[in-house]
């Protein structure tokens, strides 16, 4: 008899961009195999399979022509001990030709996809974040490295709009540049980095007790970002933004846009 058809069991996770990877291979180790893989401005999503568990046959066979030899051997004892008895015969052959048919063992249900957390770097628990914000050159060899290390990862800092500008020809997009700290017109460090192409609705995705109706220059912000790439032509240090809190109301009037 050929072999049925396999039969699958299927799964996604949505993980932050950048640790694809990582999720991959703990899935893989649990016997999962990825299927397809959509990548999304900040998140994947990753869909797996494994097939489902096979219902034993095979062993049910097995024990059903187990339970036929032994009940053979009942019946030619029973004969050997008393010919003449038909009844008693008859008796101990009825389990040789009415074995019950096995219940087929219930396919176990498969497991929800439980998303794995990513640690949001901060300051406090990592080194070179805390190092590169105190750094005096935005376009120096530890700017480019930190940005090389944990592209992909997500970074949360305090910081500020130091410059905002549309982006090309349209009105309601903009390219942000974000320095760390407060605002200072004579002194600043830090890398620079920049929120290329977004919309302040759809893509900072404002958050906190005090929303703001607009953003301008000066405003101070808590960002939550994951690190993309440093541009070393502009010295740039490209973040797509997760969530944008306002932490102060300090800006020029004319400054706003």
């Amino acid at each position: 008899m050929a072999d049925e058809e396999t039969r699958y069991e299927i799964t996604e996770v949505k993980v932050i961009r950048g640790t694809e990877t990582k999720t991959i291979a703990s899935k893989q180790q649990d016997g999962w195999e990825l299927v397809t893989q959509q990548q999304g401005r900040l998140r994947t999503t990753l869909t797996f399979r494994r097939p489902k568990p096979k219902t034993p046959w095979r062993l049910w066979a097995a024990l059903g022509g187990a339970g036929v030899v032994i009940a053979g051997v009942l019946t030619v004892v029973a004969l050997q001990e008393d010919g003449s008895d038909e009844s008693t015969t008859e008796a101990v052959a009825t389990p040789d030709t009415e074995q019950p048919t096995p219940e087929p063992a219930p396919e176990p249900e498969a497991e929800p996809a439980v998303p794995e957390t990513t640690e949001i770097i901060t300051i406090d628990n990592n080194e070179d974040l805390a190092r590169i914000l105190q750094e005096a050159d935005y376009c120096s060899q530890p700017v480019a490295d930190f940005a090389a290390e944990y592209s992909g990862r997500t970074i949360a800092f305090n910081g500020h709009i130091a410059a905002m500008n549309n982006h090309g020809d349209y009105d309601t997009r903009y390219d942000i540049l974000i320095g760390s700290g407060d605002f200072g017109e004579t002194t600043g460090s830090g890398p620079a980095f920049q929120f290329r192409d977004v919309n302040i609705v759809s893509d900072l995705d404002l958050t906190g007790p005090n929303i703001p109706d607009t953003l301008g220059v000066q405003d101070a912000l808590r960002v939550t970002a994951v690190v993309e790439e440093f541009d070393e032509n502009t010295c740039l240090l490209q973040l797509d933004p997760v969530t944008t809190e306002s932490r102060l109301q300090q800006h020029h009037v004319n400054d706003r846009l």
